[in-house]
């Protein structure tokens, strides 16, 4: 056997074992908890209701959409003998879009592998990012086994349903079929409400990458001009330039040229509104659609909004950046990085002032808009009830104490962001937008709602050529912490049940979850 044949059938056989794993766990999972758990109970009764065909009826307490519920509703009305409404066979719709997760993000990090660098005219293209292409199912796999994806995909929950309609849409946006990205975009939104924001980003990353395409052709036909005057040569080139100022990747521009960047972008879509139509089209329906939905419904949320008050909790964004640096740490940082981002905070006299006055303002946030949701305080089912009481509880200082911890993260996470060369300063800023738009407005720090941005930022992430020799031993460590977190999370929530408190459910076996 050669190379080849040897790493793909590694692939085949990483690739069979997750699966042996997602059906030996579901299988646990249906004998020590075969009834419903936690907000579960809401999701298969409605689930029951629709099997049963009584469509107009809807549980008050659930606040999402019912795309969780319309398929297998629909398959078990066609075939009831294969498709019962059942907590075991309700909870198989997420264990088999768990085993098809690793085909999904095995296209978009390939899309991503083989993006030449660096991406703008006039300089010969140049792929420096040259992972074997068979390791990337085996990339996939790992990144599919990011913990709470991989927790959510044992029960009866909207969060994976969630992350494979969005990302299913942002793969056919990324080759361009955005017809079906658009229907696809419209089916995450009865997943989510707060999907549309993803939509938005993948609609405006689409639209990016059509400029680019439609500005080569101006700057090819630059190139060949007939005046070919020192004036007229500079002139077309300017121009030229002119339209590509919104593609400044990370790694050469700064905050102050973002309102270039900007307006170029606008400024090229009006003088290309013609070309770029048949891609902005399809979007710009869903969106129209979920306006309609806000007015129909008087409002983003479903059933009972008491507990989904909309808040200005700016905090969420330095949770998720420490978050997303723990689990990054393996494939995204080294010490050459970590070096330029300290020195890019706190280098000179000019970054030192510019860092201060960023504390400054992170301090006051921190102060300002921290928020504690009563959920956080008082359910002891969950992970972060712990990390905050043991962590944030511990002194009134430790929030405050932590936020240069926080700058470190985000420069940290951009730096990487720069390195990889998948995202430029516009739709970077389409990402952090977006990533503002979902999290601030929740008043509960609740990791499953860090599932579509982590997971977007992890299949970001490639490596430059200087890590090629290492990435495998960068992907073994990250599925290594995968690994471990996965075994302690599901065997606590398997073999450690308790009781809780007196109150609702004081007679009730309950579990840890995240």
């Amino acid at each position: 056997m050669d190379n080849k044949q040897i790493q793909s059938l590694a692939s085949f056989s990483v690739y069979s074992a997750y699966i042996a794993s997602v059906v030996i766990i579901s299988g646990q999972i249906t004998e020590n908890v075969p009834d419903p758990y936690m907000d579960e109970i809401f999701h298969i009764r409605q689930a029951e209701f629709y099997c049963k065909g009584r469509w107009s009826e809807w549980d008050q307490k659930i606040t999402t959409p019912p795309g969780l519920y319309i398929l297998p509703a629909l398959i078990h009305q066609t075939l009831p003998s294969w498709m019962p409404c059942t907590t075991e066979r309700l909870r198989w719709t997420n264990g088999f879009l768990l085993c098809l997760l690793p085909l999904l993000n095995s296209r978009i990090i390939k899309h991503f592998r083989k993006t030449p660098y660096p991406p703008n005219p006039g300089v010969k293209p140049r792929v420096r990012f040259l992972v074997p292409e068979d390791n990337i199912i085996i990339e996939a796999i790992i990144v599919s086994c990011f913990p709470i994806v991989y927790f959510s995909g044992f029960l009866f929950y909207t969060d994976l349903g969630s992350l494979v309609s969005i990302l299913s849409c942002y793969d056919q946006s990324l080759v361009g079929n955005h017809f079906f990205a658009g229907l696809l975009a419209i089916w995450s939104c009865f997943f989510r409400q707060t999907n549309i924001v993803w939509v938005a980003f993948i609609a405006g990353s689409a639209l990016v990458e059509r400029l680019k395409h439609l500005n080569m052709i101006v700057h090819q036909h630059c190139l060949k001009s007939t005046d070919s005057s020192p004036e007229g040569h500079h002139r077309d080139l300017k121009r030229s330039y002119d339209l590509w100022s919104y593609n400044l990747c990370l790694m050469d521009c700064s905050l102050r040229d973002l309102p270039r960047a900007i307006g170029s972008f606008f400024i090229s879509i009006y003088q290309n509104r013609n070309q770029i139509l048949t891609t902005v089209l399809p979007y710009l329906l869903v969106f129209l659609g979920f306006i309609v939905f806000v007015f129909w419904n008087g409002g983003i949320v479903l059933g009972d909004r008491s507990n989904h008050v909309v808040t200005f909790h700016l905090p969420q964004l330095y949770y998720f950046v420490s978050f997303s640096v723990a689990f990054l740490a393996p494939v995204s940082f080294d010490w050459t990085l970590i070096s330029r981002s300290f020195k890019s905070l706190f280098g000179t006299p000019k970054s030192l002032v510019k860092s201060l006055i960023l504390l400054g303002v992170m301090i006051w946030s921190v102060y300002q808009y921290t928020f504690e949701h009563p959920f956080l305080l008082s359910d002891n089912r969950h992970y972060t009830f712990y990390v905050w009481r043991r962590l944030f509880k511990f002194h009134w200082s430790v929030k405050y104490l932590l936020i240069p911890g926080y700058m470190v993260c985000i420069k940290l996470i951009l730096e990487r962001l720069a390195r990889s060369y998948t995202t430029n300063l516009l739709t970077t800023t389409f990402f952090i937008i977006g990533l503002g738009l979902t999290l601030i407005p929740s008043p509960l720090i609740e990791p499953r709602y860090f599932i579509i941005p982590y997971v977007l930022l992890r299949l970001h992430v490639r490596p430059v050529v200087e890590e090629t020799k290492t990435w495998s031993i960068r992907l073994m460590i990250e599925a290594m912490i995968y690994g471990v977190v996965n075994l302690v999370t599901i065997f606590v929530f398997l073999y450690r049940p308790f009781k809780s408190q007196p109150g609702e459910w004081e007679t009730v076996w309950q579990r840890f979850m995240w």
